[in-house]
């Protein structure tokens, strides 16, 4: 089976969070939070996505 490169290093930097988070979803957020601090950009807001998916 086909593996896409791109995927699997988006799933391991999501499995390396995890684990930097404890396995606790609260914790993963605050970790992505701080991570988007510390470079000065940001995820993929939520007013983005809705805004976006009305034009």
């Amino acid at each position: 089976m086909w593996r896409d490169p791109i995927v699997q290093e988006v799933r391991k930097a999501g499995e390396e969070l995890a684990k930097r988070a404890n396995f606790n979803l609260q914790t993963f957020f605050k970790v992505l939070r701080e991570n988007e601090r510390e470079r000065n950009s940001k995820v993929v807001s939520r007013e983005e996505i809705e805004l976006s998916s009305k034009t």
